[in-house]
């Protein structure tokens, strides 16, 4: 786990608590400070089936989203409408940020796929571990899958048979949370999980993300934006998500709430944020909640 004091130093809480290596080090941003870009969010769309037209409703839903954001919140926003094949991009939906947690789906996907192509053993405990990794979150599960097979090269399998553009290990292979990706690559992720995976693998990773419970392992209250009770019952009663959250980064917070939601997880949302630290988690937890319902009172009407 990455500890430090005043000022100089970062600390990983929450989804860091890494056991592999201790290191105190300065704070460092992921990126540059992006120059601040047109809030409007791009469409692009496969083509759809001959009886159905394309829709504006992820559109929609990403506009709302980054509406309901605070003006110092940094919101990295994706929506695919899997009737439709649209997907529309927020101003930084393409950005990568750092996963946190989210970077459990990237290795438990890639734990699977390799599994299936190239006959990687994969014994029930391994199973146990990436369930623990998933729902409850636990970090410690986390980390002996990483070391065990090789999650620092993950990130690089993953994008390589996904054509990912901003997913990328960490500079410090010790921190899996320092994983890098965007809210676009995240879509893509989840797409593959529930249309192109073998059914046994798809039915574990929902079942482990459906079972997440609202308080994890950590203690962390992850019962906030696509797993809100409220949100998660406008979003119907298929909805699952991984959450993440990290601290600090030049004293940001790192939030995140990627999933699928209503009948048959028709919509993948993914949400990530940077959040200033200052008005704690309660409150970034509040604002990743009201932009995940203000995405899904627009999805849900349609």
């Amino acid at each position: 786990m990455r500890t430090g004091g005043a000022g100089h130093t970062r600390r990983m809480v929450a989804t860091m608590s890494l056991a592999i290596l201790s290191v105190t080090g300065c704070a460092a941003d992921l990126v540059a400070e992006a120059s601040e870009g047109s809030s409007t969010p791009t469409v692009s769309s496969s083509p759809p089936s001959a009886t159905s037209a394309p829709s504006v409703i992820a559109q929609s839903a990403v506009s709302a989203a980054q509406d309901a954001a605070a003006p110092s919140t940094q919101l990295g926003v994706a929506v695919l409408d899997r009737a439709t094949g649209e997907i529309a991009v927020g101003s930084r939906g393409s950005e990568p940020f750092y996963t946190a947690s989210v970077a459990k789906v990237i290795v438990a996907v890639d734990i699977l796929e390799r599994r299936r192509s190239t006959g990687l053993a994969v014994s029930d405990e391994d199973i146990d571990l990436i369930r623990r990794a998933l729902g409850p979150s636990d970090d410690g599960a986390m980390n002996v899958l990483w070391v065990k097979f090789d999650g620092a090269g993950a990130a690089a399998r993953v994008s390589a048979r996904l054509d990912l553009t901003a997913t990328s290990a960490p500079d410090d292979t010790t921190q899996w949370g320092e994983m890098s990706t965007s809210a676009t690559d995240m879509v893509r992720v989840y797409r593959h999980v529930l249309e192109e995976m073998p059914s046994g693998d798809r039915d574990l990773i929902v079942a482990f993300l459906a079972a997440a419970p609202a308080i994890a392992h950590d203690g962390f209250d992850q019962a906030f934006a696509l797993l809100a009770p409220d949100v998660e019952a406008a979003g119907g009663l298929d909805t699952i998500a991984k959450q993440g959250w990290m601290c600090c980064f030049s004293g940001q917070y790192y939030l995140h709430s990627a999933g699928a939601v209503n009948a048959e997880q028709r919509f993948i949302v993914v949400l990530l944020s940077r959040v200033p630290r200052a008005p704690g988690w309660s409150a970034a937890r509040a604002e990743l909640t009201a932009v995940a319902d203000a995405a899904l009172a627009v999805l849900t009407r349609g």
